[in-house]
């Protein structure tokens, strides 16, 4: 790029803390009463007691015989309902034979899918005085529960998962507007001050993380914690400045949202396209180098998250989603977890499903499969007209920043399910900072009407914030097409 680095551009530590605790209060103002205590989906407060309890049995008697009979990583407490728990049964038949899985049908005989994935005939005689043991354990990758063990050590379950997902929201408010500024100040773009306020604006309140944001619940939890990391990997991987600890950051990404671990598309095209072109035989060992820091700590975590999987469901590749519901989700049971039948689905709630709108109250009823991020956020449509590239470092850039939305998106779209319940299309946040980060570079001004945009997305996600799960009436089951 031949733009100059405002290079005597610096960010206060009176910025940063405004912006943190302006973002906070925003986020705790929206949450209300939400803020008194834990959701009813803390999923990972039950995840970091686990591996606490986990820790202590190594060394305390006591705690090693609160943990008799369950195996690694099972829930030492269960669940108090049935919503998104993997979970399957542990069988000794009549004839001593122990088996592992989950019931084909409602009846406790007959076909029974073993965790290989085999199926097996238990005859109704095997069932006969059969001991039966249902173990439940989280499917979600294990990130925000390993960050909760410190606070999950000192509250217990009332460890408030709302007030622990708002703290990382406003973290990332103040991520994002760093990063913007340090692609000002090295000549990455030429924004402005200004121009990078209204960015950060527009990602932490115009976006679906506003609403994200406010509920706490495993789901929610775990997008808003995965986006502080991708913030992390983009702000250290970008032209591969710090491979190693953009590899500690894509690793805690992955480790929180399976789907980031696809955007390590980015680092690999940053050492393979040194200032925008291909890699030459001179900067072979210093790339290779690069790549090496980069992938340590990748590797030590997703070996670790494999190891965890064999050991919960004899699979390395097994998070658990399989074993929702006791195995009976039909979708997964026919297609799985990925398939070409929910493509079309999948790109409706994300680009095309609108609210039905009403002539008496409540006026608008949202699909709780979604609705298009262009209403979401409209400043989006701004994507489609960038600027013209103007040299070779400037088109990489772009299209490395479009490829790894690709590849993030991509699987998503494939997924079983839509991310219902939602008000927008929660997976995007996924790729969220990577738009943001197109925005920033596309030169485009920011003109009123795009300023009215981002206002216009803060005033859509501000109703989801505040309606989502607390007004029933404007939320219907139906995927409106």
């Amino acid at each position: 790029m031949t733009s100059s680095p405002q290079s005597t551009r610096r960010v206060s530590w009176q910025w940063m803390v405004g912006i943190f605790l302006l973002s906070l209060a925003v986020f705790a103002a929206f949450s209300g009463n939400r803020l008194k205590g834990p959701s009813p989906d803390n999923h990972f407060v039950y995840l970091a007691h686990t591996y606490n309890q986990m820790i202590a049995a190594t060394f305390s008697d006591e705690a090693a015989a609160e943990r008799e009979g369950l195996v690694a990583f099972e829930l030492d407490r269960e669940p108090h309902h049935r919503n998104d728990w993997a979970s399957y049964r542990e069988i000794t038949l009549r004839s001593g034979e122990v088996v592992k899985g989950n019931w084909a049908g409602r009846a406790q005989h007959g076909e029974f899918k073993l965790l290989s994935g085999e199926v097996m005939e238990i005859p109704r005689g095997e069932m006969r005085g059969a001991e039966q043991t249902q173990r439940y354990f989280v499917s979600f990758p294990p990130g925000p529960g390993f960050l909760m063990m410190p606070l999950v050590a000192i509250w217990g379950w009332e460890t408030n998962d709302v007030l622990f997902t708002i703290v990382f929201a406003a973290l990332n408010v103040l991520l994002m507007f760093l990063l913007l500024e340090r692609l000002s100040t090295t000549g990455v773009t030429e924004r402005s001050r200004s121009d990078n306020l209204w960015l950060t604006a527009l990602f932490g309140f115009g976006t679906v993380h506003l609403w994200c944001a406010v509920l706490g619940q495993v789901w929610f939890t775990a997008l808003v914690v995965g986006i502080t990391f991708t913030l992390g990997y983009i702000y250290f991987g970008l032209h591969a400045r710090r491979p190693f600890l953009a590899g500690v950051c894509l690793a805690l990404g992955f480790a929180t949202r399976t789907p980031l671990v696809f955007s390590a598309i980015f680092f690999f095209l940053m050492v393979a396209f040194p200032g925008g072109r291909l890699v030459v035989p001179a900067q072979y060992k210093e790339q290779f180098k690069k790549l090496v820091l980069f992938c340590i700590p990748c590797l030590v975590v997703g070996l670790s998250l494999l190891l965890m999987n064999s050991m919960r469901f004899e699979s390395f590749t097994e998070f658990g989603h399989r074993y929702l519901a006791e195995g009976r989700i039909g979708r997964i049971v026919e297609y799985g977890l990925f398939h070409w039948h929910f493509l079309g689905k999948n790109l409706s709630a994300a680009f095309t499903l609108m609210p039905e709108l009403q002539t008496s109250y409540p006026f608008v009823v949202v699909s709780r499969h979604g609705m298009s991020l262009l209403l979401t956020t409209p400043a989006f449509a701004y994507l489609l007209w960038p600027r013209e590239r103007r040299d070779a470092r400037e088109r990489f850039l772009h299209r490395a920043l479009w490829a790894t939305v690709a590849a993030i998106a991509i699987p998503g779209f494939l997924y079983q399910n839509t991310g219902y319940e939602q008000f927008g299309y929660r997976f995007s946040l996924d790729f969220t900072a990577y738009l943001i980060v197109l925005l920033a570079v596309g030169r485009r001004p920011l003109t009123r009407f795009f300023k009215a945009c981002v206002v216009a997305g803060f005033a859509v996600n501000a109703f989801g914030a505040i309606t989502f799960k607390r007004m029933a009436e404007f939320y219907s089951n139906r995927f409106f097409v």
